[in-house]
Parts: structure tokens; sequence; C-alpha cells
């Protein structure tokens, strides 16, 4: 039997394919929603979905309290945005099948950003770890780039999911505002050395290097190019955000410190 996780947060516009997507081969499809304001729950539940809600928590604790409710051998997770081919479907289907394998598999990812397939910039084949049987899961770790352990090492596949990611710049800075942060917040717990000045120029200089020389992200032309510069641009706003948390007070304290002692001086 086979349980397809997903966890979702307003995903109206992109949840329906998904769930077609795999519904072929899954026992149950289980959704753990975090209070959408749209249709996604209606769009999963008219698809047969299980729904489920479990208020935010972080990634890992979203994914791990889905693993709570699935009943299948073999827990298959995917995400909104994602849809698996024909050739996945075809390998998870006869891997399921044989009541003797209780492994765990990494998939091949194929990224598609700017409306275009990536094969560069470190963004193909991006295998992730998604199909496992049940036996295996140790559970989900990390706040930000979550991880899932599993007692036994993974065997990859080659069939590919697709991952329509990085749907336009706008998208693509709405979402380095939100992670960056999160990101910037990880590396101060951890305690990250002081930011100075030429550590932006380092990490900014560093990024772009790999994804674009290194990584072969200039084969994918303008998209590869705008990729490579957008990803050293997180990196420049992981420490800045990081130097602004090392500031020991808020920027909005900051000003309003400012405010008052100008008021206090005479404008």
């Amino acid at each position: 039997m086979l349980s397809v996780v997903i966890i979702t947060h307003n995903e109206q516009d992109w949840i329906e394919n998904c769930l077609r997507s795999v519904k072929p081969i899954a026992d149950e499809i289980i959704v753990v929603d975090d209070g959408s304001t749209d249709r996604t729950t209606e769009i999963c539940k008219s698809l047969g979905a299980k729904i489920f809600h479990h208020d935010w928590e972080g990634f890992s604790k979203q994914k791990n309290f889905a693993l709570t409710k699935a009943h299948g051998d073999w827990i298959f997770f995917l995400d909104g945005d994602e849809r698996i081919s024909k050739e996945l479907a075809s390998e998870i289907k006869k891997i399921i099948s044989n009541s003797e394998e209780i492994g765990t598999y990494s998939i091949p990812r194929q990224n598609i950003i700017l409306g275009k397939k990536v094969r560069y910039g470190g963004w193909w084949p991006d295998y992730v770890v998604r199909l496992v049987n049940k036996k295996n899961i140790v559970g989900w770790t990390g706040n930000l780039h979550e991880q899932l352990k599993t007692a036994t090492s993974p065997n990859r596949l080659n069939g590919a999911l697709y991952h329509l990611t990085h749907r336009g710049i706008t998208w693509m800075l709405t979402k380095s505002i939100i992670y960056t942060k999160v990101e910037a917040k990880l590396r101060f717990e951890a305690d990250h050395p002081k930011v100075v000045w030429w550590r932006l120029f380092r990490v900014m200089g560093s990024e772009f290097f790999d994804r674009l020389v290194l990584k072969s992200g200039w084969r994918d032309g303008m998209v590869g190019v705008i990729e490579a510069i957008s990803q050293a641009f997180n990196m420049f706003l992981i420490y800045v955000h990081l130097w602004e948390m090392q500031q020991g007070e808020t920027m909005e304290n900051k000003y309003k410190n400012i405010d008052k002692k100008l008021s206090q001086d005479g404008f």
C-alpha cells in the first residue's frame, strides 16, 4: 500500500495537477494543511484526498505529523508544485509490488526555472529522498532545508520528478525575503562569526562563480545567468540579515530611539 503525503498552504493553482499526477498509483493521499484561505482543501477533497489540519510549526514537524496519519507500508512525499513523470510512476509501482522490498529511494528532480528545464548550475539531477518503506523512516529533521532521515541508505531511481519552481522574478524575490531570514537565523543561532564588509563580496562572488562557472550554469543561457545572480543575491540577503541580528538591537528599535532623540533635541 502506498501513501502519498503532501503538506499545503494556499496551493489552489497547483494542487489539482499534483494530485492527478500521483492518483493512479496512490492507495491513499494524505494532505496536511496549515490553514489555507483559498480553495486548496476543497480541491483536495474533490479528488479523494484525506485532509488534516495542523498549525504551522516548520516543514519537518508538518511532515512528521503527516506520517502519523499515513497507513501505507510505503510513503511517497510530494510538494504541491511537483508532478511525477510516467517513468517515475512505473518505477514506483514496480517497487511497491515487490513484497520483499523494504528500501529507501532518492529521485532525480527536474527543476523548471523561469519556464525552462534547467540542466546545469547544480539544479539537475537534484536527487531528493522521497520514496521510503515505513520501516526505514527515522523522521524529518531541519527547519528550512529539511532532510528525511532513514535507517538505510537510498538507492536511486531514474524517472523524473518535475518541480515547477522559480515562477517569475516576483515569486523569486518574495521567497528570498522569507527564506533568507530563516537561513540567517539558523546561522545566528549557530554562533556564526561576526559579519564584516568584505565577507559580503566573498559569499556573493563564491556563490556566483560556483553556480555559473563550476557548475556550468552559463550553459542554460539567460535563465542560467539570471539564476546564478539570484543565488548570489540570496547569499547577500542572508548575510545582511545575519549582520542585523548580530547588532544586538533590531532596526525598528534603533529607529525608534533615533526618532525619540530627534524629538527631544527639537526639529
